[in-house]
């Protein structure tokens, strides 16, 4: 009996170890990530976007562009659309655990996934920049995670965080 309860708790301390490893090392990214996929990502049309039930998504429009009630207007930048995409992309490009998914054919539209820091939870950002005049552009974001049903403010403090080095370097 003694050497049945020492192989059980051996047995258990490796369940442990190995989820801890998994859990809190680079070595999990790769089975967590392969876990949790992001699967097909359908192209976002924000004129016919028609939010969930769900908490775990967020908004941000320009008045009258989403057929939706964006949870956010967006702000509109004196700057360019081109010089708008320009700087988006430095600002995405520091941000942790992003990757590109995708882009559409007239480059006005990107899709990125972002993952949690633990369990690689995967986050789809879809971002349109729309040109108002020459000399000035907004966006269209829409941030929602893949599983679940909340995230916490997860997609809201992401659209926060990524619109506010915009606004303080256009």
């Amino acid at each position: 009996m003694k050497t049945i309860l020492t192989y059980l708790s051996i047995g258990v301390l490796f369940v442990v170890i190995v989820a801890a490893v998994l859990l809190f090392t680079s070595l999990g990214e790769r089975p967590l990530t392969a876990l949790f996929a992001v699967g097909d990502v359908e192209a976002v049309d924000f004129a016919e976007l028609k939010l969930t039930d769900k908490p775990n998504q967020f908004l941000s429009c320009p008045p009258g562009f989403c057929s939706a009630n964006p949870h956010a207007d967006s702000p509109v930048f004196d700057v360019s659309v081109d010089r708008l995409r320009e700087r988006w992309r430095e600002v995405v490009a520091v941000q942790p655990r992003v990757e590109f998914l995708a882009e559409d054919e007239e480059g006005q539209q990107f899709d990125y996934v972002q993952r949690s820091v633990r369990f690689r939870f995967p986050d789809i950002i879809t971002v349109r920049f729309i040109s108002v005049s020459f000399s000035q552009s907004t966006l269209a974001i829409y941030s929602r995670s893949v599983y679940g049903k909340s995230d916490f403010g997860v997609n809201r403090e992401r659209i926060d965080a990524w619109l506010k080095p915009l606004r303080e370097g256009l």
